[in-house]
C-alpha cells in the first residue's frame, strides 16, 4: 500500500532545507509517494528562478500565500491533504508547522512529523511559546537534524523525539579534479582558493571571511557561491578592504560539484546555523573545513581535517586558514568516508519513512 507524504516548506528557492526536501522526493522508496508543498510563491516563477525544480514539477504544489498569516492558505492546504489523500505531513520550521497543524485539525489518520533544522528562533519567547503549543498532541513527532540542535531544544523546554542527521547524495558528491573545475568556473589555477557557499545574509558571516582574507597574502583568494540580499553590501566591503580581484562572486552555481572540486578549503564562518548541507557536501568531496562553532556544525565536522573557531573573529579565522593551507595535502578519502558513514541521503530517507510508517 502506497503512503502519500506532503513535505511542507515556506518557499522553494535555493537553500539547504529546500534541497533536502527535494532529495526526500528523489530518494523515496517505491511505496512512498512524496510531494512538496510551498506555502509561498507559484510553480512557474519558482522553476524559472531555480531550474533544478523542473524535473520534479509534478511533485510540487504552491499555495501562493500572501505576506502575513492567511486563513485561506490553511484551507488550500487542507483541500490538498484531502485531494492527495495524504497520510503523512512533514513540516520544516515554524511557519509550515503552524499551517500544517491548522490544516490537519480534525482529520483522522494523519501522522505529523516536524523537523527543526535550527533552534535560535526559540530564543524569542513568543516563538518558543507558539512552538510548544503547536507541538502538543499525540499525532506529532519532533525531529532534530543534529544532536546539538536537540540539546538546544531541550534547553528551551522542548524535547525532540528523534535525531535524524541531514543527508546528502554521497555518491554524487565525491572527490574530483580541481584544475578542470576551475577552468569551468573561470577561477585562477595558481592561487589558494577558499570556498564559501550559501545565501548571502548576515547569519552566514561572509563579511568575517572577507575581513580574514584581507589579513592573508595575495595568493589567497575566496570564491563565493550563492545569492542574497547582502550581495551589494558585501561587494562594497570587499572593495573597501582592497580585495578587488581576490574575491570571485559566482552567484548561484547550478553545478555545486564543480565548485567543491575547484576549492582548496571550505569555510563556513556562520553566526547562526543548523546542520548545513554545504558543510556535508564539501567534506563528501574530500575538502578540509574551517567553520564556526555554532549550531549543529560541531556534530558533523570531520575530526581529521576540520577545525572549529569562534564566530565573528576574523583574525582567528585568518590564522586558522593560513595554518590549514600550509599543511601537507590531507587524505581527502578519509574526509569523504567520514561523511559517507554518517550523512548519506539514503539512510536519512529510510529513517524518515520508518518514522512515518510507525
Amino acid at each position: 500500500m502506497t503512503t502519500t507524504t506532503l513535505q511542507v516548506v515556506q518557499h522553494l528557492s535555493p537553500g539547504g532545507i529546500e534541497r533536502l526536501v527535494l532529495n526526500l522526493v528523489r530518494f523515496a522508496s517505491p511505496d512512498n509517494q512524496v510531494f512538496v508543498v510551498a506555502l509561498e510563491g507559484n510553480k512557474e516563477q519558482a522553476i524559472e528562478q531555480w531550474p533544478e525544480l523542473a524535473p520534479l514539477a509534478d511533485h510540487l504544489y504552491f499555495l501562493d500565500k500572501p505576506h502575513g498569516r492567511d486563513l485561506r492558505t490553511v484551507f488550500k492546504l487542507r483541500r490538498l491533504i484531502r485531494t492527495l489523500q495524504a497520510k503523512v505531513i512533514h513540516s520544516h520550521h515554524l511557519g509550515p508547522l503552524l499551517y500544517s497543524r491548522a490544516a490537519s485539525l480534525g482529520l483522522k489518520g494523519i501522522t505529523h512529523i516536524q523537523t527543526e533544522h535550527d533552534s535560535w528562533h526559540l530564543d524569542d519567547p513568543k516563538q518558543r511559546l507558539l512552538t510548544r503549543s503547536l507541538l502538543a498532541g499525540s499525532n506529532i513527532q519532533l525531529v532534530a537534524d543534529a544532536p546539538r540542535i536537540a540539546e538546544h531544544l531541550k534547553s528551551q523546554g522542548i524535547l525532540a523525539d528523534h535525531v535524524i542527521i541531514n543527508g546528502i547524495d554521497t555518491q554524487h558528491f565525491a572527490p574530483g579534479q580541481a584544475n578542470q573545475a576551475r577552468h569551468r568556473l573561470q577561477l585562477p589555477t595558481d592561487k589558494l582558493i577558499i570556498g564559501g557557499a550559501g545565501r548571502l545574509v548576515r547569519e552566514k558571516g561572509i563579511d568575517t571571511l572577507l575581513e580574514a582574507l584581507a589579513a592573508l597574502p595575495e595568493v589567497y583568494h575566496v570564491a563565493i557561491a550563492g545569492h542574497g540580499p547582502e550581495r551589494i553590501q558585501l561587494e562594497r566591503l570587499s572593495q573597501q578592504l582592497g580585495l578587488t580581484g581576490r574575491v570571485h562572486w559566482l552567484g548561484r552555481c547550478d553545478n555545486m560539484l564543480n565548485f567543491y572540486h575547484a576549492i582548496d578549503l571550505f569555510c563556513m564562518p556562520s553566526r547562526q546555523e543548523g546542520l548545513p548541507l554545504a558543510l556535508l557536501e564539501a567534506q563528501s568531496c574530500g575538502k578540509p573545513v574551517i567553520a564556526s562553532d555554532v549550531g549543529g556544525i560541531p556534530d558533523l565536522i570531520c575530526p581529521h581535517s576540520g577545525h572549529l573557531i569562534p564566530a565573528e573573529h576574523p583574525m582567528i579565522l585568518a590564522k586558522a586558514l593560513r595554518d590549514r593551507l600550509r599543511m601537507p595535502i590531507h587524505d581527502c578519502q578519509q574526509t569523504s568516508q567520514y561523511i559517507h558513514r554518517l550523512a548519506d541521503v539514503r539512510e536519512m530517507t529510510a529513517s524518515y519513512e520508518s518514522l512515518a510508517n510507525r
